[in-house]
C-alpha cells in the first residue's frame, strides 16, 4: 500500500533553520516540502523556498499554502516559476482561499468566484499563455511550463473547485475517514463536471503525525494547531454538509457535543497566538478534537489510520512541524517508525 509523505514548515524557523531541515527531510524521503506564508509570524514564503532550492536536488518545493488577494497573481506565478527554474524543475504552487495572514490585516476571504478568478488567471499565466484578471490582459516573456497548482481545500464548495482546476487538492483539518471520503467525492464531483478524470488528482490529508505511546505527550503541540478548521463546515449549514452530519452522526458518539467543542474553540480564537503552544485558546482543545484532526499514538496506531486513507484515495500524508517541540527527531522518528511501510 504505497502513499508519499510530505512536510509543512516555516512557522517559527530561523532561515538557517530552514535549510536544515530541509536537507533533513529529503535525507527521510519525504516527497514535498511546504513553507507557510504568514507574513505576520514567519520568515518569506519565497525566501524559504530559496533556501530549499538551493540546499537540496530530489525534494519538490512549494507554499503550504499561499495566499491570494494579498499579492497579483502575476507576481505569485513569476515567483514561484522562478524557483521552479532555479530548482531544476522542483517547485508548486500551492494556494488556498485565505485564512491567518488575511485575518490579521483585517481581511477576509473573498468568495468563492475570486478564488476561481486567481486560481484560472494563474494557471493560464504559468502555462505561457495570454491570461486575463480584472479585465486586465497579460502574458509571461519567460514562463512556458506547466507547473503543478495544489489547491487547499475544506468545504464542498471549494472541494468542488479544486476537483475542478487543481492537480492536487490538500484537505483538511480533518482526518476522520467519513469526512475524508466526503471530501474526496466532493472533489471527484468537481473534477467529473469539468470533464476530468479524477483519479489523476492527487490528494493531500493535511495534519499533524506525532507518535507517543502517550497521548497526553501530544497535547501541548496538536492542541495548539488545526483546530479552527474543522467549525468552518460545521457552521454552514447546506444539503452537502446536511449529508456529511448525517454520516459522522453513524460514526461518531456525541457529535453535537463534539461540534460544540470546535465551536467554543473557534470563537475563542486569538489570531495573534496563531499557532503557539500554550496558548489561551489551546486550553480548549479536548482529545476528542485532536483524534479528529490529527494522527496522534504509536506507530501502529497511526499506520492503521492511514491505511483507511489510503484505501479512500488518499495519495499523500502531508504533515506539519509547527508547534512540535522536537521538530528534527519527530521528522526521524515518522521516517523509521511510519513511512516504510507504504513504500510498496
Amino acid at each position: 500500500m504505497k502513499v508519499q509523505f510530505s512536510l509543512g514548515t516555516g512557522r517559527d524557523e530561523t532561515i538557517n533553520q530552514i535549510i536544515t531541515q530541509t536537507k533533513l527531510a529529503e535525507r527521510c524521503g519525504f516527497s514535498h516540502i511546504t513553507f507557510v506564508d504568514q507574513q505576520n509570524l514567519s520568515r518569506d514564503v519565497y525566501a524559504m523556498m530559496t533556501a530549499a532550492a538551493l540546499n537540496t536536488s530530489r525534494i519538490l518545493i512549494g507554499q503550504g499554502v499561499t495566499v491570494p488577494y494579498i499579492r497579483h497573481p502575476s507576481v505569485t506565478a513569476n515567483a514561484t516559476a522562478t524557483i521552479h527554474e532555479l530548482s531544476g524543475g522542483r517547485a508548486f504552487l500551492g494556494i488556498g482561499s485565505g485564512g491567518n495572514a488575511l485575518r490579521s490585516m483585517g481581511m477576509e476571504a473573498h468568495p468563492m468566484k475570486a478564488y476561481r478568478d486567481v486560481v484560472e488567471f494563474t494557471k493560464r499565466f504559468l502555462a505561457g499563455k495570454e491570461a486575463e484578471f480584472k479585465g486586465i490582459k497579460m502574458r509571461s516573456e519567460w514562463i512556458n511550463n506547466s507547473i503543478p497548482i495544489y489547491m487547499a481545500a475544506i468545504g464542498p464548495s471549494s472541494c468542488r473547485l479544486a476537483g475542478e482546476l487543481a492537480d492536487g487538492v490538500i484537505i483538511g483539518p480533518g482526518i476522520h475517514p467519513e469526512l475524508v471520503k466526503w471530501r474526496i467525492e466532493q472533489i471527484h464531483r468537481g473534477a467529473e463536471n469539468a470533464g476530468r478524470d479524477p483519479s489523476q488528482i492527487e490528494i493531500w490529508v493535511r495534519t499533524m503525525i506525532y507518535i507517543t505511546e502517550n497521548k497526553q505527550n501530544a497535547f501541548m503541540a496538536a492542541s495548539s494547531y488545526g483546530n479552527r478548521g474543522p467549525y468552518y463546515l460545521f457552521k454552514h449549514k447546506n444539503p452537502s454538509t446536511d449529508d456529511l452530519f448525517k454520516r459522522l452522526n453513524s460514526k461518531i458518539p456525541d457529535l453535537e457535543g463534539l461540534i460544540s467543542e470546535f465551536k467554543k474553540f473557534f470563537y475563542s480564537y486569538d489570531d495573534y497566538q496563531h499557532e503557539l503552544p500554550n496558548s489561551p485558546h489551546s486550553k480548549l482543545v479536548t482529545q476528542r478534537m485532536i483524534d479528529f484532526v490529527h494522527l496522534v499514538g504509536n506507530p501502529e496506531e497511526i499506520q492503521q489510520k492511514i491505511e483507511e486513507l489510503v484505501l479512500l484515495g488518499v495519495t499523500n500524508i502531508s504533515t506539519v512541524l509547527f508547534t512540535i517541540r522536537n521538530k528534527m527527531e519527530m521528522m526521524k522518528e515518522i521516517s523509521k517508525s511510519i513511512m516504510p511501510v507504504f513504500r510498496s
